[in-house]
């Protein structure tokens, strides 16, 4: 029974390896600090509304965010794109 669980645990420990692997990859493409994206707390401060109504716009497609690493980003792009068609 042992040997399985070592099994287990090694084939668990190289997906993990993996995915670790992918999210360095994917946090070059999408690199946090870029002007392209923002965080939510800078998206929200740019609109000058709460993180509540952010979170809302979000969840009614006002917004579409990017969720990498844990973390929620919005493409600068669209932020100015929306923006542009509210006025």
């Amino acid at each position: 029974m042992d040997y399985f669980k070592d099994f287990f645990k090694k084939i668990e420990d190289l997906i993990d390896d993996k995915l670790n692997q992918f999210e360095c990859k994917l946090a070059e493409v999408y690199k946090p600090e870029s002007k392209d994206l923002m965080t939510r707390d800078e998206t929200a401060e740019y609109f000058g509304v709460s993180l509540g109504t952010l979170n809302n716009w979000s969840k009614s497609g006002i917004l579409v965010p990017i969720n990498f690493g844990g973390r929620v980003y919005y493409t600068r792009n669209e932020i100015q794109t929306k923006l542009a068609l509210a006025s």
